[in-house]
């Protein structure tokens, strides 16, 4: 039998519809059965329900949120229905800096990375920088790196809707195909590496997300600044490894 890779999600339209895509182009090998469920929270709300318990339940978590919701997506209904958890062997939480939200403390975020740091552990969280709109946020295939003042977030998605330099064919996560995806990928990767290594190339190895996250504060965020990096490619990176950009050669 197939075993199971959950993606847990922040919010409950946007992640889902582009994980949907990304299933489509990417993660589409028979041997995995893509799970897909929103947590409808942030990751600071999180936080706190795993504080409740030093021996919480990943999956047991999204299930009792997912029990007391009402018109759950079909991808739900299936994390709601599997019969054996312990087929789920690798677990991947997507989930937003944002740092203006007003529960946000950057002490409970280092908490998190440090829990949810192993994929086939509790799981592994993939945060978004400054939000899941990052994944817009590009002008062209030239590796760039983007900041964005973390003073202005709350109008961050309108920002990104409007501004004329970024290029629109990556604004429609339902339009990406392959290509697009590859342009994507390879440039939020870029820009990982340079926030951490200083290099704008593509990583040699994978990135660590508590190592990202201590980058961002060391080099951004007392000049009011994040960089602009999207959880998806780091997620792919993680799950494929080096093999990763084989994959589009």
């Amino acid at each position: 039998m197939s075993s199971y890779v959950l993606f847990i999600f922040e919010g409950k339209v946007t992640e889902q519809n582009i994980a949907n895509n990304l299933c489509k182009y990417i993660l589409n090998e028979d041997d995995k059965v893509i799970l897909r469920a929103s947590y409808g929270f942030n990751l600071y709300q999180l936080h706190k329900e795993i504080s409740k318990d030093e021996y919480f339940d990943t999956y047991g978590i999204i299930v009792e949120q997912l029990k007391v919701r009402e018109n759950l997506r079909p991808e739900e209904i299936k994390v709601l229905d599997i019969e054996d958890p312990s087929k789920i062997s690798d677990i991947y939480l997507f989930f937003d800096y944002d740092c203006h939200c007003s529960n946000a403390d950057d002490v409970k975020l280092a908490q998190m990375l440090e829990t949810f740091n192993d994929p086939q552990d509790f799981g592994l969280l993939c945060v978004s920088y400054p939000m899941v709109e990052a994944i817009r946020h590009q002008k062209n295939t030239d590796y760039q790196e983007e900041l964005y003042p973390r003073s202005q977030l709350n109008s961050y998605k309108n920002w990104v809707k409007k501004e004329r330099e970024l290029d629109k064919k990556y604004h429609n996560w339902g339009l990406y195909d392959s290509q697009i995806w590859v342009e994507i990928i390879k440039q939020h990767l870029a820009r990982a590496n340079f926030l951490v290594n200083d290099t704008l190339t593509l990583p040699e190895s994978i990135l660590k997300q508590d190592l990202i996250f201590s980058k961002q504060q060391d080099k951004h965020f007392e000049q009011n600044n994040v960089a602009v990096i999207s959880s998806f490619p780091l997620m792919l990176h993680d799950y494929y490894g080096k093999s990763l950009m084989e994959r589009f050669d």
